[in-house]
């Protein structure tokens, strides 16, 4: 079996990560025509291919997922079968990118299993970036949009300048952001928000919620209820809060 890494970036970066973690065949996207191809909403997410060319797995999103799928392939814990990929019905939205497409093929991604809508949100207590411990709780009365980040994930940095123009710009009466998200300290501060950001280095908060990798989100009501389905990249995320991601030029 070969694992294959698609990433960003200069190739003498790449390089030093890949020398420095023992990683081979790292192949780079020039911008983001591979995850696109694939309908990859976020990070970390993979699937696996046969040696005929064909795809054998939906594509799977987070951490237990990617392992589940590892061990599968390796003929590990046969007992845990993979989820069979649900199709998109010709014509019908697909439930990756939300376009029609003319033709069945595109595989749903496998998420956690979290709450449903109308249920109670999952506790959060985490540490805030100054050490401080921030509830979850302690946003009753306010409808709340949880999202799941990490700095060094390249769909989060792409979604990055949408999120500092709804902080700046958002009308009245909009949901209060609260991060939860992964990385250094200091590569969360230097992302430049006012929101308050959360560190959970283990996705542990994220998938209580159902969510499967960055960036995804979660709508929480004011009595601490479940609003919304998990959305998961751009544009769904934003959509949460009739966000407008940037267009590209």
């Amino acid at each position: 079996m070969i694992i294959s890494l698609i990433s960003r970036g200069k190739p003498d970066e790449n390089r030093a990560k890949s020398t420095e973690h023992g990683l081979q065949h790292v192949l780079l996207q020039k911008d983001w025509e591979v995850s696109e191809a694939y309908q990859v909403r976020g990070t970390p997410s993979a699937l696996l291919v046969q040696p005929d060319g064909t795809i054998s797995s939906p594509v799977m999103g987070g951490v237990e997922a990617i392992r589940t799928l590892l061990a599968h392939a390796v003929g590990e814990r046969a007992h845990l079968p993979l989820m069979q990929p649900q199709q998109a019905k010709e014509g019908e939205p697909c439930p990756n990118c939300g376009k029609a497409h003319p033709a069945a093929g595109h595989a749903q991604h496998a998420l956690p299993v979290g709450p449903k809508v109308g249920e109670s949100a999952p506790e959060i207590k985490l540490e805030d970036l100054e050490g401080n411990t921030v509830e979850l709780q302690g946003f009753r009365g306010e409808e709340v949009l949880v999202l799941f980040w990490n700095p060094g994930c390249g769909f989060c940095q792409k979604m990055l300048p949408d999120l500092k123009e709804w902080e700046n710009n958002s009308p009245e009466g909009t949901p209060k952001l609260l991060m939860v998200s992964a990385g250094a300290v200091e590569a969360n501060k230097e992302m430049g928000l006012h929101s308050p950001v959360l560190l959970d280095q283990h996705f542990v908060t994220g998938r209580a919620f159902g969510a499967s990798g960055t960036p995804s989100a979660v709508l929480v009501d004011k009595e601490g209820k479940v609003a919304s389905e998990v959305a998961v990249g751009a544009p769904a995320v934003p959509e949460l809060v009739g966000a407008s991601p940037t267009k590209e030029a």
